[in-house]
């Protein structure tokens, strides 16, 4: 009766994985979930090498490394060099890393998205190893000239519905990208429903370079988009970190010119039919950042007209979400000097990664939050 019992039991088990696989990757969904997730330095811990080119990965990978110390000390910001110093990172922390990761994915989510866009990715070899414990049989992976090696990452599970075609990278160009190269614009075509679909994924440069340099990337992918056939379907997500006081703005005055392309929070935000509730329970923002105590939202889905017509192919605007539920977040106090902000504090900020920590429940998740959308189709 015990053997039988056990027997049963496994049986079951069997059955449950087998029925959530099946739902998670079907190829009969009638809707394509999309998530875009900057997941705070997803990296491998071993040294980076591309095409003969060292990266700057030194602050991710142990302290034993030979060269490690000589690396560090030539940081020049204490903060980041004090981070490359204590950070003794290991195939340990890594599984923690990619642990959490996919906590975020499944904890509180009934499927995987269909497509995952990822930022903040070092390598194929990271990213595989997120992959394998997903679930997901297919990934693609930019090769960027960032010196610290931060690329950007597509996953997926091909099916009837959702093929792959062919990857492309638009390396951003200029002057001001010759000593500090930035990452390249990810391009992934699919086929949806046989319908040719163009996949961008971005990383634009930080909000610690000139505006002009958000420009630069927007004009590419503008340029790009151009060249696209209007019959075509077309998203561009990423972490895009372009806040309103950008001047010129790389939204208002490039790819969102002329209705090239249309802003999901922005129409989700602005539509009257769209239960308040809904918007109400959603953060503020993608990022905090904490020195002004202020939200952003760096991450963002843009899509083209033809996927909001209400035909076919197209997004369920309603389903639009920044997913932050309550595990991923924490309550952040401002605590430095003793300014009009002294004292503040904020509810429900994402709980940022520490990548020192080794347990999980100190570890946290990413300082940004994950954005999603879904698509009838």
């Amino acid at each position: 009766m015990k053997y039988f019992n056990k027997v049963m039991s496994k049986l079951i088990l069997f059955t449950v994985l087998f029925s959530i696989t099946q739902n998670v990757f079907a190829d009969d969904f009638d809707k394509l979930e999309v998530m875009v997730y900057n997941v705070e330095n997803l990296f491998d811990a071993r040294h980076d090498i591309e095409g003969g080119v060292e990266k700057n990965d030194w602050t991710f990978l142990p302290k034993k490394t030979p060269g490690k110390d000589a690396a560090c000390k030539k940081i020049s910001y204490w903060k980041y060099k004090n981070e490359c110093f204590n950070t003794d990172w290991s195939q340990e922390l890594v599984d923690l890393k990619i642990s959490q990761i996919k906590e975020v994915l499944t904890k509180e989510r009934k499927s995987l998205p269909n497509i995952l866009a990822l930022v903040e990715i070092e390598n194929s070899n990271v990213v595989g190893m997120l992959a394998k414990a997903l679930g997901y049989k297919q990934f693609k992976v930019s090769q960027s000239p960032d010196k610290r090696g931060i690329d950007l990452a597509v996953l997926y599970n091909s099916s009837k519905k959702l093929t792959f075609v062919k990857k492309s990278e638009l390396v951003i160009e200029g002057d001001y990208f010759k000593k500090k190269p930035t990452r390249v614009i990810l391009e992934i075509e699919f086929l949806v429903n046989k319908k040719p679909l163009h996949f961008f994924v971005n990383h634009w440069p930080s909000q610690g370079n000139p505006s002009a340099t958000r420009i630069a990337a927007a004009k590419k992918l503008k340029q790009r988009i151009e060249k696209i056939n209007k019959s075509h379907y077309i998203m561009a997500v990423g972490d895009f970190n372009t806040i309103p006081s950008d001047m010129p703005h790389p939204f208002h005055n490039v790819i969102l010119k002329e209705e090239l392309l249309k802003d999901v929070h922005n129409l989700f935000s602005k539509d009257r039919s769209i239960d308040k509730k809904l918007k109400k329970n959603m953060p503020p923002g993608t990022y905090f950042y904490s020195k002004t105590m202020s939200w952003n939202i760096l991450d963002r889905i843009f899509v083209s007209k033809n996927l909001m017509d209400g035909e076919g192919f197209d997004a369920i605007l309603s389903s639009y979400e920044i997913y932050a539920p309550d595990f991923i977040t924490k309550s952040y106090e401002y605590k430095k000097g003793s300014g009009y902000l002294s004292g503040s504090k904020v509810n429900r900020v994402p709980n940022r990664y520490d990548h020192s920590e080794t347990s999980a429940g100190k570890a946290g998740y990413s300082d940004h939050f994950p954005v999603v959308l879904r698509f009838n189709l």
